[in-house]
């Protein structure tokens, strides 16, 4: 019924903008038709409905240019995961707002279904009814989900690790591997543009009316994507800025600007860094073409493609077998990726991770945890080493602790000036690691810490079983993209750097989103606001709140109800700024 009634609208709207045109109104003047999406076959599959709220993924066919390398027929299509009250309207032109939000470095769409949960159900204890659009980017279709969707089924998360590393068939066909930067020339078709034009499109189909669209879309990013949204803000999409498309705009731990520098307030300057980082753009464009650039991180240990699907495999099997002792790391092979990446995360200090553990201090495959524990010691800020990707999900439990020291140990961010710079390798909280390899490590959930000696419940904010469901995700979408396109971030940094030529051409505006309404949350034990807020200074007039004992990403993933009896503070603050827009 919805879709029917949308379609008389936009066909209602296409004839009256032809009899204006055509003089048949007597007395009013003729205006430029609206723009229309050339997204198609909109499709909408209903996921959950949890808690009153439905998730939903839509997706539209938005194919890729002709001359796009070969590539599956999914990466011709766009689309999102849609949070909507179950009571209310299907049509979104009816909610309140809409939220659309760019996911940060890696993140696929469902990174965000935390907040994007969280965010609705907040509203509705406001009086409000809106909906969240956590955008999928395009290159997650090519993420590998066939393994989780098996693993889902049988309820054996090993049958995934077995179908990705130790050849195990599923339906007769074997894991083909993963793909290398040379496999992936359709990403260079990826960039950045194809990322702001795919959000344009579906803003447009999905409320034809630009008047509309001024009134409802709130246009959000974590981290990279808040980035991301800076550039939407100042593109130029059918002669006007991407700002004009939205209503207010919102950061999670980031910040909105395609300009933080504002080297286009002065026309010198303008004109030289065109000159010089124009053509060193089109030279890094080339170089992904002919595969002297690397189109994906690949390999490196921490950010590469095995890297993240270890975490994945990590949340499945805390989602299918969160008590049962873990066998992920011994069925996962040693290679350079896997064993790079627990040595990072993991080792307790600089000789452990200098020598691989062979300093007698062992790796993480040395220790036994059940699988909730093996999850929390790779991502919680008291135990992980690497501070963007931390979250508060708890405490281990079950045997001694040590501390650790590599690559810092956390209360050396309590320094003068150079604490803050210290955040941003290890984050500011006392993490440890296991001490005996003999006891069976568990898990203490985000809400099950007081008396843990170093933690609190104030900074431990996100439930773990939340987390491992969402990393267990397959089809449409896994939790980090398989593989990330590097492009994405070069044409940032030619962005930052002053190209407005080529690709950059369609960036003819600057500061657009200052004139709107503006809100950041800042994360309180995020290595992030002390450099951002120096880099991108924060609009006069926005509403700004610090978030007390979140980490990065706990600004999208933390649970629905805290240890202070409050509802998540990221998406409750969210909901009172879109509230008070009128």
């Amino acid at each position: 019924m919805n879709k029917v009634v949308r379609r008389v609208r936009i066909s209602a709207g296409a004839l009256m903008a032809v009899l204006l045109a055509a003089g048949g109104v007597t007395g009013v003047a003729a205006a430029d038709p609206e723009p229309v999406s050339a997204a198609t076959d909109r499709q909408e599959q209903e996921l959950s409905t949890r808690d009153g709220i439905v998730t939903s993924y839509v997706s539209f066919a938005l194919p890729l240019p002709a001359d796009a390398p070969a590539h599956p027929a999914s990466c011709d299509r766009v689309g999102f995961l849609r949070y909507r009250p179950a009571d209310g309207s299907t049509d979104p032109v009816d909610a309140a707002r809409v939220v659309i939000q760019q996911q940060g470095l890696h993140g696929g769409a469902v990174n965000s279904d935390s907040v994007a949960f969280n965010t609705v159900h907040s509203a509705i204890a406001q009086g409000q009814r809106i909906e969240y659009w956590a955008l999928a980017r395009r290159s997650a279709c090519l993420d590998e989900t066939r393994g989780f969707d098996y693993a889902l089924r049988t309820g054996n998360y090993l049958d995934a690790v077995d179908y990705y590393f130790n050849g195990l068939p599923i339906d007769g066909e074997r894991f083909a591997g993963f793909r290398t930067s040379a496999d992936l020339p359709v990403l260079d078709y990826m960039g950045l543009d194809r990322v702001l034009r795919d959000q344009y499109e579906v803003m447009l189909h999905e409320i034809p009316a630009l008047a509309d669209r001024q009134r409802k879309f709130v246009c959000t990013g974590i981290s990279l994507g808040g980035l991301v949204t800076g550039f939407f803000s100042d593109w130029d999409f059918d002669g006007r800025p991407g700002a004009d498309q939205c209503a207010a705009f919102a950061a999670q731990d980031s910040m909105v600007s395609s300009d933080p520098v504002a080297l286009q307030n002065t026309p010198i300057l303008h004109d030289i860094t065109n000159a010089l980082v124009g053509p060193l753009d089109s030279i890094l464009q080339g170089g992904f073409k002919v595969n002297v650039l690397p189109r994906i991180f690949g390999p490196v240990p921490g950010l590469g493609t095995r890297a993240f699907f270890l975490l994945r495999l990590a949340g499945l099997a805390a989602h299918l077998d969160p008590d049962g002792e873990s066998q992920l790391l011994s069925h996962l092979p040693h290679d350079a990726d896997i064993d790079g990446t627990l040595n990072l995360l993991g080792a307790p200090t600089w000789s452990a991770f200098a020598t691989g553990g062979a300093d007698g201090s062992g790796t993480l495959r040395d220790y036994r945890f059940t699988n909730t524990a093996l999850l929390g010691v790779l991502i919680d800020n008291n135990s992980s080493n690497f501070s963007l990707f931390q979250q508060g999900v708890g405490a281990l439990a079950g045997g001694p602790v040590q501390d650790k020291t590599f690559p810092n140990p956390g209360e050396l961010t309590q320094l003068p000036l150079l604490g803050n710079y210290l955040r941003i390798t290890a984050g500011i909280q006392h993490r440890v690691a296991p001490a005996d390899r003999g006891a069976l490590y568990t898990w203490r959930n985000y809400n099950d810490v007081a008396g843990v000696p170093y933690t609190a419940p104030g900074h431990e904010v996100a439930d773990i079983r939340d987390v491992a469901r969402q990393l267990a995700s397959g089809s449409p979408g896994g939790y980090w993209e398989t593989y990330f396109p590097l492009r994405v971030i070069t044409d940032i940094a030619a962005g930052y750097g002053g190209a407005r030529s080529g690709d950059r051409a369609v960036l003819r505006y600057h500061g657009m989103s200052r004139l709107k309404p503006n809100f950041v949350a800042w994360a309180g034990d995020s290595p992030v606001p002390p450099a951002t807020g120096t880099l991108f200074p924060t609009p006069a007039l926005a509403t700004v709140v610090t978030l007390p004992g979140y980490n990065h990403v706990d600004t999208i993933g933390a649970a629905l109800t805290q240890n202070d009896g409050q509802p998540d503070h990221s998406a409750w603050q969210l909901a009172l700024f879109i509230r008070g827009l009128g």
